[in-house]
């Protein structure tokens, strides 16, 4: 007995002493809850899997979690601007842009961030891309493996960062909702605005390059390291986590190191509804409207007009409405229930849920997805628009044009959805193709990341597409090879047949004279 279990310490020991745990750095910046909500979903696997992990965020969690230390940079929610639904002119790209760049300086300029950039060494460093290619940084100064996460879809600047662009022709641009197959005008759309965008990211190379030097040099010197070149770091991305799926954007050729994670943040083990809640829904037999505008679109901020119509249409429903609403309502109907905060994800699994009335974020819109509840989107900016005509595309969503009358436009599609069971058939059905993985995200999360660290970063599976020159990729050079070779050709066959011109003519002279 005391060999059997003096064999099995040792072999503990030995499995223990195979297992190695990484300490992994996660930025989060963005002053959101739903991109904190998306670096936490990249945090939790490797938490599980044993590693270290400190994160950088704006939401720090309350409760502490083993294995996991956070840097709190929350004060830049304060540079939130405010947002009002039925105005959203000032969200240009040039505004997004600098915003990304003012969080950012911000994030850097954190004490306890650059005292853990400048003293602590991490094995690999997890970033979201925002709109700023400058924060190539982090795993600059580190010397580490870089993961890029993509909390968007899959985009044409991205696709040039880790490849090749090859959608245009068949993929319509992040700005662009063309239909599959595209038409040749709308083809012609699409490589316009491809170009634009193009034309845009080459003007701001020299600003992205002139923040990442400002940003970073004095933390590599601190540290004793040499600050790589700016598209050195921009171009060495071990992994690119997309939370995209099959069933829901459109497949891409892309190299092995680009990895779709779609709906990651999404909890296998659905939390159980609070109380009051879970007995509301339970009772709601006709069926329940869930609706909510997200973490920064606020739906206090409605015009009073637009909250006075959607509260007498909600009354006038049969169904149970229940409303992420910031601030209290007095004299609401008694099927309409409002809470500052909602559930989310374990209201939309709940078979009493009929419609999901959502602003067509990409996290409510995968969550409606993996749930299998056909939705109604009210689309104010971002990628918001796009992911809403591709869900009335696919036939489980309705769209509706946010504005002081929209109470209207919503009553009608509700009827519709209501009396129609073709969108939750549709849903049932595209949740099932999206839930039918070999691999759940959060293991590939765990391998890829792991990968990236062991392999001393994963060269083996990215596109050699960066190790050529522009010409040498649209093979301009072999191009002006062979027509090298052809002009040669074609003089050496030129001089040839002038010399025979010549021996014959010489030779005609000759018989001439005989």
């Amino acid at each position: 007995m005391e060999t059997h279990a003096m064999r099995r310490v040792v072999l503990f020991l030995w499995l223990a002493c195979c297992v190695r745990a990484h300490h992994i750095l996660c930025v989060q910046t963005v002053p959101s809850r739903s991109h904190h909500t998306l670096m936490m979903g990249i945090a939790r696997p490797l938490l599980h899997a044993g590693h270290q992990v400190t994160m950088i965020t704006t939401f720090p969690e309350e409760k502490p979690m083993k294995n996991l230390r956070h840097i709190d940079v929350g004060h830049i929610r304060d540079m939130v601007p405010n947002v009002v639904l039925t105005d959203t002119s000032g969200f240009s790209h040039n505004f997004v842009k600098e915003f990304a760049r003012n969080i950012s300086r911000s994030t850097l300029e954190t004490p306890a961030v650059r005292e853990a950039l400048i003293k602590q060494n991490f094995d690999a460093v997890v970033t979201e891309w925002f709109f700023s290619d400058s924060d190539a940084g982090y795993a600059a100064v580190q010397q580490a493996p870089w993961i890029l996460l993509s909390g968007m879809l899959m985009q044409t600047h991205l696709e040039n960062i880790i490849d090749s662009v090859r959608s245009i022709p068949t993929i319509p641009t992040f700005m662009n909702d063309a239909p599959i197959p595209m038409s040749f005008w709308q083809r012609l759309v699409n490589t316009g605005s491809y170009v634009l965008m193009t034309g845009a990211n080459i003007l701001d190379q020299s600003r992205m390059e002139s923040n990442y030097v400002s940003d970073f040099s004095a933390i590599s010197s601190a540290r004793g390291v040499p600050l790589p070149p700016y598209k050195d770091a921009l171009y060495n991305v071990s992994v690119l986590l997309v939370n995209s799926h099959s069933s829901f954007a459109p497949a891409r050729s892309l190299p092995p190191n680009v990895v779709d994670i779609g709906g990651y943040h999404i909890d296998e083990n659905i939390a159980p509804l609070p109380k009051d809640l879970q007995d509301l829904l339970d009772s709601s037999n006709k069926g329940v409207v869930y609706f909510s505008m997200g973490s920064v679109l606020k739906s206090a901020q409605l015009p009073e007009k637009t909250k006075k119509g959607l509260i007498k249409l909600f009354s006038e429903l049969p169904y149970t409405v229940l409303w992420k609403f910031e601030e209290k309502i007095e004299g609401l109907p008694k099927n309409v229930h409002v809470r500052p905060w909602m559930p989310q994800s374990s209201i939309l699994a709940h078979p009493n849920v009929r419609v999901f009335i959502t602003h067509g974020g990409l996290l409510s819109t995968l969550e409606s997805l993996y749930h299998g509840v056909p939705l109604i989107a009210i689309p104010v900016f971002g990628d918001q628009p796009g992911n809403a005509k591709r869900c009335v595309r696919e036939g489980r969503a309705l769209m509706v044009t946010i504005g002081e009358d929209m109470a209207q436009d919503l009553e009608k599609a509700l009827k519709e959805m209501l009396g129609n069971d073709s969108y939750y058939k549709k849903a049932k059905e595209l949740s099932k193709l999206f839930r039918s993985r070999p691999v759940k995200p959060n293991k590939l999360i765990q391998h890829y990341v792991e990968l990236a660290i062991e392999s001393k970063g994963a060269f083996h599976l990215r596109s050699k597409t960066h190790l050529y020159k522009w010409y040498e990729l649209w093979m301009l050079d072999q191009v002006v090879f062979v027509l090298a070779i052809l002009a040669i050709v074609f003089s050496l066959l030129k001089k040839i047949a002038g010399l025979f011109m010549t021996k014959q003519k010489n030779k005609g002279k000759k018989e001439k004279k005989n």
